[in-house]
């Protein structure tokens, strides 16, 4: 039985976004030692919020009318559903094909600064060509490499246990960091426990 083929695209230097820098002063940088991460239900509220895609909006108000609304409210949500929003830069681009010649892409990122919660140094974040983001990716493909956007990650729990990231990415641009911003200041430090939530520690390599 022939292997998997996987393609491994080299790295390109697109238009980055230096005002990225600027984004937040909430939250230090990643620590050693393992991760301690409560894991709550992924649900029917989550899906649109975390598809597995990305969008290239840099500017906001550039969108106008019922467009910014959207934005907003897609934005806000991710931020107030999010386990993790972190600044993060996509170093390698795969494309694994199965036997079935299913499509796979595997965005290899490192990972900047944690604004909220807390991530490995690098995580790879998949989608499958029958997940909703993966023609963002596809239509995106050469814009995505070597840039750096934020990340709003999900985890989800499979059946056997494991533990998968979902996630939406949004450029680092100023005008959507100051959103981000402004929404992660209004967030509460502290979740009150509802009974939902499974504790599970993530072990660094």
């Amino acid at each position: 039985m022939a292997p998997p083929v996987v393609k491994v695209r080299a790295p390109m230097t697109p238009y980055r976004f230096p005002a990225c820098l600027l984004l937040f002063a909430l939250a230090g940088c990643g620590a050693s030692g393992p991760i301690q991460r409560d894991i709550t239900p992924f649900t029917a509220e989550h899906e649109p919020a975390f598809e597995n895609g990305l969008d290239m909006v840099r500017d906001p108000e550039a969108l106008g009318g019922a467009w910014l609304r959207t934005w907003e409210e897609d934005i806000d949500r991710r931020v107030t559903l999010a386990d993790v929003v972190a600044l993060v830069t996509v170093k390698t681009f795969r494309t694994d094909v199965d036997l079935e010649r299913n499509e796979t892409y595997r965005l290899v990122t490192e990972v900047e600064r944690e604004y909220l919660g807390e991530l490995e140094d690098e995580i790879v974040l998949t989608v499958s060509a029958s997940e909703a983001g993966f023609g963002t990716i596809s239509d995106n493909e050469r814009r995505i490499l070597d840039s750096q956007f934020i990340a709003f990650i999900k985890f989800q729990e499979a059946p056997d246990g494991s533990i998968r990231a979902r996630w939406h990415l949004s450029p680092a641009s100023e005008p959507v960091a100051r959103r981000v911003r402004d929404l992660l200041r209004e967030r509460r430090d502290v979740v009150e426990d509802d009974g939902t939530r499974r504790r599970v520690i993530i072990h660094r390599n």
